[in-house]
């Protein structure tokens, strides 16, 4: 966890100097912050945060993103995962890009101590308008997944995937993602990852959040499901 925790504390740190930056684009994003306490016959402790930040120019945009969720019921850890990542899209045309992608992540409760993954691939911006976008990507992925008990595997693997950001009235916008990864190397195995928002802002730094994440693997281990659903409502912030 040492790791994580080490990168949760500069992340922070770099989304500061990236603003203090006057000398380009600045960068514009999101923090998500939910947190729960029960004490009595039922003791436990939920939290979660979620950081999404990028920065754009007419040739290129970085986009970095992180999220943590942490529960604890009568003593038992029921939730201990994170993830951490980052995206450079770089403009090929006006509709064509090309993308390169780094991600890390852990989630004890499903055996995975740490899974690391490089990307890279070509983008197309099927529509990108001030009121909606819509994105879909494809290319070439490799992971390195090192459980907690069991062999550490490394998977070679494709990546499709689709995105798109919808601004449904002046204070509601809505992002979501969906991700395909299907195993080059094996038949029939392959992963789904889809992440989706919505905000409902109260003022001009504030608002509410409602996010969904849904996670499938279908080859993994014996004692832990495939399917992984998390759902959470609490503040927004605008960064």
């Amino acid at each position: 966890m040492l790791r994580f925790t080490t990168a949760f504390i500069l992340f922070p740190s770099f989304i500061s100097l990236a603003h203090a930056d006057d000398n380009g684009p600045s960068w514009q994003g999101n923090a998500d912050l939910s947190f729960s306490r029960s004490a009595g016959n039922t003791n436990g402790t939920t939290y979660s945060i979620s950081v999404d930040e990028a920065r754009t120019t007419d040739a290129n945009k970085l986009s970095a993103y992180a999220s943590a969720l942490y529960g604890k019921s009568q003593g038992v850890v029921t939730a201990d995962k994170t993830r951490l990542g980052s995206r450079y899209d770089h403009n090929l045309s006006a509709k064509l890009f090309g993308f390169g992608q780094l991600e890390f992540e852990q989630d004890r409760m499903a055996n995975l101590d740490l899974r690391s993954s490089v990307a890279a691939g070509l983008g197309y911006h099927v529509l990108k308008q001030e009121s909606v976008t819509f994105d879909v990507l494809g290319g070439l992925s490799h992971s390195r997944s090192d459980m907690m008990t069991g062999n550490t595997v490394s998977a070679s693997e494709l990546i499709l995937a689709e995105e798109s950001t919808h601004t449904l009235t002046q204070n509601t916008r809505l992002k979501q993602k969906l991700s395909y990864y299907p195993s080059i190397q094996t038949s029939g195995k392959f992963r789904t990852v889809f992440d989706s928002g919505l905000v409902i802002s109260l003022n001009s730094t504030m608002g509410l959040s409602i996010s969904l994440q849904n996670k499938y693997n279908s080859d993994i281990g014996a004692g832990v499901k495939h399917s992984d659903t998390v759902l959470l409502t609490g503040l927004n912030i605008k960064l």
